[in-house]
């Protein structure tokens, strides 16, 4: 079975999240990048990919990456393999500053609107920023959408010092 298809993203997505928040302890990462040798470097790793109930690839995915020194890089791979299941879903990550907390009917109308707007599903990850005063930021594939008053008093400041 390969990793694309329906079946196996969801256990190879849990795999990697918990091994790769397992090996994020700087103690376990210096265990296993450290002098030890290649013999105790792979036990510890089939004894965390079973505590992870890891399929066989990633298990083999991980080792092969102690093989190859990569281990530090299995944060930025999650990421990526995240985004990869993402896509696959049509799902897009969002995030939104908010000066203060938004209520739920808030959070479902931004995210209603912006799944309008990219025709895709959106998650989206709340960041309370009070230096926005009021409004909103959405950041949506790349994109920033500026609907905060700090900006919008920054602009009628510069309209007002440029006199137009």
């Amino acid at each position: 079975m390969s990793a694309d298809t329906p079946q196996a993203l969801e256990p190879v997505g849990s795999a990697l999240a918990i091994i790769a928040d397992a090996l994020a302890d700087p103690k376990a990462m210096r265990v296993l990048t450290g002098p030890v040798s290649r013999e105790r470097k792979r036990d510890l790793l089939l004894k965390i990919a079973s505590s992870a109930h890891a399929p066989d690839m990633v298990r083999d995915f991980l080792l092969l990456l102690s093989d190859r020194d990569r281990l530090k890089q299995l944060s930025a791979i999650r990421v990526a393999f995240e985004g990869l299941v993402d896509a696959k879903r049509g799902i897009i990550r969002a995030t939104i500053r908010s000066a203060a907390e938004l209520s739920p009917e808030m959070l479902a109308e931004i995210t209603r609107t912006f799944s309008a707007i990219t025709n895709k599903q959106v998650v989206a990850q709340v960041e309370i920023v009070p230096d926005l005063i009021a409004g909103v930021i959405v950041e949506v594939e790349g994109r920033v959408y500026d609907g905060s008053l700090r900006t919008q008093l920054g602009k009628l400041h510069q309209q007002m010092a440029t006199g137009s």
